[in-house]
């Protein structure tokens, strides 16, 4: 009986051998499809959507909360970053479609009526108004002023954001849409003249205009270079900060929109892709994340990304990042779009 026991135990080993010496069976289609599937299906579970009426063009975190400007609303939402939860709305003026935290304020843009408001972000009060150029587009807060491009009247307004007082009106290129600040320099997105502008932060001055993609919109600083999306050239251009000249140009979807920096890699929202794409700044190898109808505006909160999609009526939270697969990662409540149509476009 005992041999018989160890015979079996014998064999039993041999067979755990053979099976160990047995070279790996190679990975078939549908294995790698079943991969694929995994991937996504751990995006939709990493992805919140959260709607927001009236068409969420805009962004900004305030450290606890985000804000988003709905331009056909007239209304900034304020969103609990934590969870989603809606905490309040309040009325703006026609068309806002730009943001910006200061530390203690939320600045709003709004393009019809060419002001800024100043709204005090613990209750959304209303603490002034401030006219600027034709059609504000775009704010940007450098840790003592706010900078805002006039999309119709092609300059930079600077005001100081403790007062809001006007220190002054800047020229740069053709319908600026975006802003970027590299600790010295404002960086302007010209959509119309297809180029970017350097004004020297302390004062204003010019210091020089670069050539970009087509249509550029979006734009960002990542720590050395400046980033821009080319809306028509569905690109993204590197510039070196220093000296404007061209590093690289990089692809992704359709109608990039919006550009950020962080977690060590660039952002895009694909206005026209309903996408966001995920960019290795060193050498533009990218992935991309399905998100609900033309994406506009990307913030990055603590480990977590935000989206705002004007056409889909939402914001997008896509928590805790993890590195995604290449190719197309499905978000759900992701809707066809019929067709690119130009941020703030007018």
């Amino acid at each position: 009986m005992k041999s018989g026991l160890c015979r079996r135990n014998k064999l039993y080993i041999a067979l755990l051998l053979a099976i160990a010496s047995m070279p790996p069976p190679s990975v078939s289609f549908s294995q790698e499809r079943q991969a694929s599937d995994e991937d996504a299906r751990a995006a939709k579970q990493g992805m919140k959507n959260f709607r927001v009426s009236g068409s969420p063009e805009a962004i900004t975190f305030d450290g606890t909360h985000i804000w988003v400007a709905s331009r056909s609303g007239n209304i900034i939402t304020k969103l609990r970053a934590k969870d989603g939860a809606k905490l309040g709305q309040f009325v703006v003026g026609e068309r806002p479609t730009a943001l910006a935290y200061d530390g203690s304020n939320v600045w709003v843009a709004n393009s019809l009526d060419d002001n800024v408001m100043k709204l005090r972000a613990t209750d959304g009060a209303l603490l002034g108004t401030v006219k600027v150029g034709k059609y504000p587009s775009a704010l940007l807060y450098d840790g003592a002023f706010i900078w805002v491009a006039n999309s119709k009247s092609n300059t930079v307004t600077k005001l100081r954001a403790s007062d809001a007082a006007k220190l002054g009106d800047f020229t740069v290129g053709a319908r600026p849409m975006a802003l970027a600040y590299d600790g010295e320099h404002i960086w302007v997105s010209n959509n119309d003249s297809h180029d970017v502008t350097k004004l020297r932060a302390i004062d204003g001055e010019l210091v020089g205009a670069f050539v970009a993609g087509n249509s550029p919109i979006g734009i960002a600083f990542d720590g050395e270079n400046i980033w821009v999306a080319n809306f028509y050239s569905s690109s993204v251009t590197k510039l070196r900060a220093d000296d404007g000249s061209i590093v690289g140009a990089y692809a992704v979807e359709d109608g990039p929109a919006s550009v950020i920096f962080a977690k060590g890699y660039i952002w895009v929202a694909n206005y026209g892709g309903n996408s966001l794409s995920k960019v290795n700044p060193r050498d533009g190898d990218s992935h991309t994340i399905a998100l609900d109808q033309s994406p506009s505006a990307v913030l990055c909160e603590g480990d977590n990304i935000w989206v705002a999609s004007s056409r889909g009526n939402s914001v997008t939270k896509i928590i805790q990042m993890q590195k995604p697969s290449k190719g197309h990662l499905a978000n759900p409540g992701a809707r066809q779009d019929s067709g690119p149509e130009l941020r703030g476009g007018h």
